[in-house]
């Protein structure tokens, strides 16, 4: 899982952009060196402009922003209303307009391609327009309690100014938490509550927070980060530490507990505790969720055929494997032996990747950290922090040791680390030329890769091929079924209406009956959290299609490592964008 913590919500904010009108469209020289200059101090103003309006997106995405000329910044967070949804509506068509005001016909092939992406990000954000209310602030797992400790708790501090701009945001948070919970109250009137089970389980992750106590990762953090910082004097890191723990005591922890009352208060409020496609204009925000967080061309139908039709070629696999060797079913039991820390294995994935996948062009490197006990039952199994565009070096891996273990390291580190979100990372802050790139999310890219390259590094794990290839090979099979189950679930679940009961008789097909509570608590899951396992395999079944489609054109002339360097040249972006381009692309090999 990748961590982008740019964002407290996923919502473009308003930018103010002062562009010219249009230019000349000679095609000279001096026009396309213009045109260019054109582009490129429009996509800074926009850079620039985004970042001012979230002092943790411009923390996050810049560690010199001096160099980017923002010398001096107010520390601010967004508002989050429906007002204010409409005023960004508004903003980001006019950065639209703007765009096109430019003539594309004259910048370079870079500028070209930076271009694409923004203005497919752009006109798909104002498709999101009327679904405000559908946003789940609260939600179990990407919630924006769930990822405000752990955001704050990596807020890098490089110079004191860092440590006063913390402590100032902490006192914005407030604020904010009071906006996401008018949402919250809207929605519950309006009959989009979570289903209960989700609101109990977001309860009880609040509740394990606010009795962290002195292990309360606002606290331990903090002080961890202020002994890092050699010209502060033990009497200031003093007045400093003092400071954030009476922010944390009057300001964040009830803030927390306002969170946890007015979940009690939407309890039991929800008309629809199934899928999307039983509220009004549920369905379209479906399938605007796999335009825009998986980025996907495809109908909800047409994902749906493709997941079904993979489960089928997987399992078919699976069977051939085991009738051509049948010593291998008493062999495979699903566990994975591992006496390796995560730093050898993220050494030995790092140089067996190199066959198949580009050096990078810049060094990196990277912390292993694991998640605070008392967080663990509400956190992923394990998640990548994205470091400043401008360091990419700075990278953190958090692994959870409630559901990482020996089994899962391997291949866990693999979508983490090499050659998963560190590796696409730091290769896409080395390669991009324009910075713009660095703050558009596409989940679908950034995730779809994670699985993709988890299912390749079953070929790389010694202790598996050691044993067989074909062993290694029902690992990553057994994997992609198992994923994909889920990714059918969330389709079923929002798309096709699928009860309860319509889930535990699928479940069953494929696992056996795993009894109506571990049912309904997966369900509620998939109703709290829509599109949540599409951006991981849907965007993994786009990656398989455009291998397809390369090594089907280029036949003996398809090179893996050629095809993996381009899809990390494109960068993250929708996967029609990739599509189009890679059509060249398979010209050019040829």
């Amino acid at each position: 899982m990748k961590q982008r913590v740019t964002r407290l919500l996923a919502l473009l904010m308003a930018v103010m952009l002062f562009v010219c009108g249009c230019g000349s469209t000679s095609q000279t020289p001096q026009a396309a060196d213009a045109e260019h200059q054109r582009f490129t101090e429009f996509s800074e103003n926009l850079f620039c402009s985004e970042l001012l309006a979230n002092t943790i997106n411009l923390h996050y995405t810049l560690a010199y922003p001096e160099n980017h000329g923002i010398a001096e910044y107010e520390v601010a967070l967004p508002t989050i209303s429906a007002t204010t949804e409409e005023e960004d509506f508004a903003e980001v068509q006019k950065v639209l307009d703007d765009l096109k005001a430019i003539d594309y016909k004259l910048l370079p092939t870079d500028d070209k391609l930076t271009y694409d992406v923004l203005k497919e990000y752009l006109e798909t954000a104002l498709e999101g327009k009327g679904f405000y209310y559908f946003y789940e602030p609260f939600s179990p797992v990407m919630g924006f309690q769930s990822n405000l400790s752990i955001t704050l708790a990596e807020y890098a501090f490089r110079r004191e100014q860092d440590v006063k701009d913390y402590l100032e945001i902490l006192t914005l948070i407030p604020a904010y938490v009071d906006s996401l919970i008018t949402l919250e109250k809207t929605r519950s009137k309006m009959g989009y509550a979570m289903p209960d089970g989700s609101i109990s389980e977001v309860f009880e992750s609040i509740q394990e927070f606010l009795n962290a106590g002195e292990n309360n990762i606002f606290l331990t953090s903090f002080e961890e980060r202020l002994e890092g910082l050699p010209d502060l004097s033990d009497a200031q890191k003093t007045e400093y530490a003092e400071k954030n723990r009476e922010i944390l005591n009057s300001q964040i922890l009830p803030s927390y507990k306002k969170i946890g009352r007015c979940l009690q208060e939407v309890r039991g409020t929800a008309k629809n505790t199934q899928g999307l496609c039983h509220t009004e204009g549920g369905s379209d925000y479906y399938a605007y969720l796999l335009k825009s967080t998986v980025g996907s061309g495809h109908t909800p139908e047409e994902m749906l055929a493709l997941v079904q039709d993979q489960i089928q070629q997987d399992l078919t696999e699976m069977m051939m494997i085991m009738s051509n060797s049948p010593e291998l079913l008493d062999g495979f039991d699903g566990t994975i032996p591992e006496d390796r820390t995560p730093e050898e294995i993220l050494n030995h994935l790092e140089e067996a990747m190199k066959e198949d996948f580009p050096e990078l062009p810049v060094e990196a490197t990277y912390q292993i950290k694991y998640v605070p006990e008392y967080m663990e039952k509400s956190t992923s199994p394990a998640f990548y922090m994205t470091p400043p565009y401008d360091l990419p070096g700075e990278n953190t891996i958090y692994i959870n040791n409630s559901s990482t273990d020996e089994n899962s390291l391997f291949s866990t580190l693999a979508h983490e680390g090499y050659p998963g979100h560190l590796y696409q990372t730091v290769y896409a802050s080395a390669t991009f030329s324009n910075p713009i790139r660095s703050l558009l999310s596409y989940l679908g890219y950034s995730e779809g890769w994670g699985l993709y390259v988890e299912h390749e590094s079953y070929a790389m794990n010694d202790k598996l091929t050691s044993q067989s290839e074909d062993i290694a090979r029902l690992h990553r099979l057994n994997s992609s079924v198992s994923i994909a189950v889920h990714a059918l679930l969330d389709l079923e679940i929002h798309y096709n209406g699928s009860s309860p009961e319509d889930v535990r008789a699928l479940l069953s097909a494929y696992f056996g009956d795993l009894g109506e509570e571990a049912v309904q608590e997966l369900y509620d899951l998939i109703v709290s959290e829509p599109a949540y396992y599409l951006k991981y395999y849907g965007g993994y079944l786009e990656f398989l299609l455009l291998r397809e489609k390369a090594e089907g054109q280029l036949e003996e002339k398809f090179d893996l490592k050629e095809f993996h360097k381009f899809l990390l040249d494109m960068g993250p972006c929708a996967f029609p964008t990739i599509d189009a381009y890679m059509d060249n692309w398979i010209e050019k090999q040829k």
